[in-house]
């Protein structure tokens, strides 16, 4: 028996798997992203660093490393690790660094939506992002990602996770408040909202949507808000433009008080969804990388979660697999496998009735008969 939250892929999910993976790699790399592949489990102190590993230092495992006597951790998200080796290893390259990545991660414990504790991860990460068109850029490459991998109808929502930081200045907001603006409860953010609830309410009962409806109702309000968050929300809505341009298919709306699970995020964020899948596809936006001389770069990325990935995939076609009987060898299945067909050398050598049952029971869809490909009927 496995732990709880890791399972094992049959031959079907994890050729699917492999599939998608290929897919989305590919079309980041269309965009200029290259690939790059860290370790799985590295120093605590370099993983878990301020920024991203920071948030999710308690959804590590750690273990110590007998050759150095230091503790180690397990990724639990790969986006530190790609910040690290561009601080590090590429610090030197030419800015906005463009990089993709794949791999697994684990995690103490799972979410409700997904109870899985392995996941595995499909990401891009813009290292030296500075401008909204940056922002859209990598949204767009996750959109088109997702698209050209099969998933349609797709929508991604933009927030401003650290709006309501703004507006509140140089004070923290209160944690009940935090909370009521998360479930939209308008009574509780006006409870707790003091001299903001106005404001606050005002935000609130903008229709969430599109840009056009966005923009009408921050315009009645937008003396009252202070310089930051009016930047702020012009860019969310200069990048909602940017991509609804870019990809006219996809619906774009906007939450501007919108920030769960935006923890390390300090300008934009997205997530991603379609339609019929609980929870989002993918995930990103803006943020600062951690560096060894504590000021770190402005960056922007998108991690896409492939096992809701796959569930909005449609299944895959049976795969064309031809049955080589015994007698024609190892020489006749090598010929075949290098006219890329997918083969497979039959162990039988009774008849033909018998072989064509072995080659049903593999799967194969036709076999090789007097040297001819022949489909194998039902």
């Amino acid at each position: 028996m496995l732990p709880a939250g890791l399972s094992d892929l049959m031959p079907d999910q994890a050729r699917r798997e492999a599939m998608a993976i290929t897919s989305l790699m590919e079309s980041f790399g269309f965009f200029g992203y290259s690939p790059v592949d860290p370790p799985l489990v590295e120093f605590e102190d370099t993983l878990l660093a301020d920024g991203p590993g920071a948030a999710l230092a308690p959804d590590c495992f750690r273990l110590m490393d007998p050759q150095s006597s230091r503790m180690m951790a397990l990724r639990a998200d790969m986006t530190a690790q790609i910040a690290r080796i561009a601080s590090t290893r590429m610090a030197h390259w030419p800015r906005p660094l463009r990089l993709s990545y794949n791999g697994a991660v684990l995690r103490v414990r799972g979410e409700a939506l997904n109870p899985e504790r392995q996941l595995t991860q499909v990401g891009a990460e813009m290292i030296g992002a500075t401008s909204p068109a940056n922002d859209a850029e990598l949204a767009v490459a996750a959109l088109m990602a997702l698209d050209r991998a099969g998933v349609n109808r797709l929508t991604i929502d933009l927030g401003v996770p650290r709006l309501l930081e703004a507006i509140y200045g140089d004070d923290i907001p209160p944690a009940a408040l935090v909370e009521a603006v998360n479930a939209k409860d308008h009574a509780l953010v006006r409870d707790h909202a003091a001299d903001h609830a106005a404001l606050l309410s005002a935000l609130l009962d903008i229709p969430l949507g599109g840009v056009d409806g966005l923009s009408d109702g921050l315009s009645k309000i937008k003396s009252s808000l202070p310089e930051a968050a009016v930047a702020m929300l012009a860019e969310v809505l200069e990048v909602a433009a940017l991509i609804r341009d870019a990809m006219p298919d996809v619906s774009v709306t906007v939450d501007p008080l919108e920030q769960r699970g935006f923890d390390y995020h300090h300008g934009i964020g997205f997530a991603i969804f379609a339609p019929g899948i609980k929870g989002e596809l993918g995930r990103g936006g803006r943020y600062r990388t951690a560096s060894g001389n504590g000021i770190g770069e402005e960056s922007t990325g998108v991690t896409l979660y492939l096992e809701r990935v796959l569930r909005a995939l449609p299944p895959l076609r049976d795969e064309d697999r031809l049955y080589i009987p015994f007698e024609d060898g190892l020489n006749a299945l090598a010929g075949h496998v290098r006219q890329d067909r997918a083969a497979i050398l039959g162990t039988s050598q009774g008849s033909e009735a018998e072989r064509l049952a072995e080659a049903r029971s593999l799967g194969c869809s036709h076999w090789l008969k007097a040297g001819s490909i022949t489909p194998i009927s039902e």
